[in-house]
Order: C-alpha cells, then sequence, then structure tokens
C-alpha cells in the first residue's frame, strides 16, 4: 500500500512511500509524456509511513515503523536518493513529519510514543554552514540531535509549522491540538482538548489560524485570540443546516429501498433525519492542501480528501467566518 505522497514545487517532483518499505522520486519527462522514477536507498526493516519534501526540496524525510526517521538527500554520481537516519529517543512508529519553512535543517516529528519532537537534519552536503536554521534556535547541531521534545496523552496524529516557522502544531489521537512557540530554544505549549473526534491532518490557513481535520468528517478551525493572546477552537467549517420539511409521500417500494440502503451502507434509520449524515465528507478527512491558484494572493482556497473516496474544495471567503481577525 502506498502511505504517503508529497510534491515539491520547487522542482516539480514527486515522492511516494509504501508499506513495502521502499520510496521513489518520479521526475516528469516532457519528451516521453511519463513519470520517471528514482531508486531511494531507504535502509528500513518495517513499513514507511510517511513522507515530507523540504521547501528547498534538497531533501525529503520518511516517517516509518523502523522506530526511525530517514532523511534522504541526491547522490548525482549514481543518480539516486540516499539516506541518513534519525534514531534518537525513538521508540514507537514515525507517524507524520515536517520541515520548517525556513530550510531543511528542522523537522518536526510526531510518532505513536506520544511524542512530538525537533530534530536537526542539517547535512553538510546540501545546507550553507553557519547558516541559522531559525531565530529561535541556536546554530545548527548535528545531524539527528534533539532541539526540543513536547508530550501528548495520545499518538501524534499530525504536525505542521506555521508560515513563518514562529508557531508549531501537532495533533493527538486524545482529541487535543497544542501550539507551540519557542523562546530561546524553549518550547511553551498551549493544549486544546475538545469535544470532536481525533484531528488526523493539520494545516495553517495564515500565521493565525488552523485547519484540522480527521474522525470527524468536519474541519475544525482554530484560530489566535489577541484579547487572550491564547489559541482556541472557533467553529466547525462547515455548519449544520436545519432539516426541510417534506410534505410528499414517498412510494412504499422506493420507502422500503432507501431504508435498506441506509441500514446497510451508513447503519442509519432513514425514518430519523438526525441519524443522517449532512456533511460533504463521509469518512475520515485525511489530507488538507492549498487549492489557489495563485498562492501569492494568500489562501482562499482549501482542498480536504478523505476514505470516502471524495475531494471537497473550500472557498474560504464564502464561509460565515471572520477570517480578518486572522489575518488571512
Amino acid at each position: 500500500m502506498v502511505s504517503g505522497i508529497d510534491w515539491s514545487a520547487t522542482h516539480n517532483k514527486i515522492v511516494t512511500c509504501s508499506h513495502d518499505r521502499n520510496a521513489f522520486v518520479w521526475t516528469y519527462e516532457d519528451s516521453s509524456d511519463t513519470w520517471k522514477p528514482a531508486l531511494v536507498i531507504l535502509r528500513i526493516d518495517r513499513a514507511a509511513i510517511s513522507v515530507k519534501w523540504s521547501l528547498d526540496g534538497l531533501k525529503f524525510a520518511v516517517g516509518s515503523s523502523a522506530k526511525c526517521v530517514p532523511v534522504c538527500t541526491y547522490e548525482p554520481a549514481n543518480d539516486w536518493w540516499v539516506s541518513k537516519t534519525i534514531r534518537k529517543k525513538i521508540k514507537s512508529t514515525v507517524l507524520c513529519v515536517s520541515f520548517h519553512p525556513a530550510n531543511g535543517q528542522l523537522l518536526a516529528v510526531g510518532s505513536s510514543d506520544f511524542k512530538c519532537r525537533v530534530y536537526s537534519t542539517f547535512t553538510s552536503d546540501v545546507d550553507t554552514e553557519g547558516v541559522s536554521c531559525s531565530p529561535h534556535f541556536q546554530s545548527p547541531k548535528e545531524f539527528g540531535e534533539i532541539y526540543a521534545e513536547m508530550s501528548c496523552m495520545g499518538w501524534v496524529n499530525a504536525v505542521a509549522w506555521s508560515p513563518s516557522g514562529h508557531t508549531l502544531c501537532y495533533a493527538g489521537h486524545d482529541s487535543s491540538i497544542h501550539f507551540v512557540q519557542f523562546n530561546d530554544g524553549s518550547p511553551v505549549v498551549q493544549t486544546i482538548r475538545f469535544s470532536s473526534l481525533p484531528i488526523q491532518s493539520l494545516l495553517y490557513i495564515s500565521e493565525r489560524g488552523v485547519l484540522g481535520g480527521g474522525h470527524d468528517f468536519n474541519p475544525l478551525l482554530f484560530g489566535y485570540s489577541d484579547d487572550n493572546n491564547k489559541w482556541e477552537y472557533k467553529r466547525n467549517l462547515e455548519a449544520r443546516k436545519a432539516a426541510a420539511v417534506t410534505t410528499a409521500a414517498t412510494g412504499s417500494v422506493a420507502a422500503a429501498r432507501a431504508l435498506f440502503q441506509n441500514k446497510s451502507t451508513r447503519g442509519q434509520d432513514s425514518k430519523n433525519d438526525d441519524d443522517k449524515l449532512w456533511t460533504k465528507h463521509e469518512n475520515t478527512i485525511t489530507c488538507m492542501q492549498q487549492a489557489d491558484t495563485s498562492p501569492t494572493d494568500g489562501m482562499t482556497h482549501v482542498s480536504t480528501t478523505s476514505l470516502d473516496g471524495s475531494l471537497v474544495i473550500w472557498e474560504l471567503n464564502n464561509l460565515d467566518i471572520d477570517f480578518a481577525a486572522m489575518k488571512i
């Protein structure tokens, strides 16, 4: 099973990883109108779970069930991608990874050992010596060294950096979301626990706004409040509408058929409107991405995909949300 995929906007390459412990980098060739795969040497003995490019496209990281994170760079002499492995303190499967937006020298890692960690991925082959990886951290540490470690009461399902890289956000399987700010490298964590089901994917829509999608089929919006200088839950992206009253009688055969279909596919009784799914998605949201044709104009469209096989495009300006407060 292909378990992870990511596209690099820098050089138009796709990286994929799968449960067969392999990864491939795909390059588009205009002459043949095909995508050519390049071999990646991961050197892991368990399934690859997730994969992410660095913003500069010089490296990518693979989360794995082998309690490690291979960080891969290109070796032109052999035309393949080779990996250096991060193993320090990881005690279980790595579920998610995210590079710092400034460059590829910082990597946030979330795993099922209830921890979110920030590692140094400084590689002398591709990174510039002496260039600071972030204003909140000291000079680059050696590859694989830990900058920070944060706890969670469940698996860390998703992790993301803010556009500036000043804030790190990670979501736990205990229906929690955590916002981390670093003061001279020391993490200050704010935790929000919500009543919805756990989040599986995170997306910063601005420096002060975050979307989280998961098992509730309905994206959650979190925003930073100037009133108390804290992050807080705002609302779900999709609001429930009042059910329309039906006056027309339904034929007995059609009614029986609809009742059987709802019970067999969704476990629902069609006589009760409260039991019917009203959200656009009908299963867990697994991925969220910016979907703007002109990204430089600010984020106005977001795409969500889920296990129901559907992709939904959300036009943020048409939603009843005060996005001005989040400076989008």
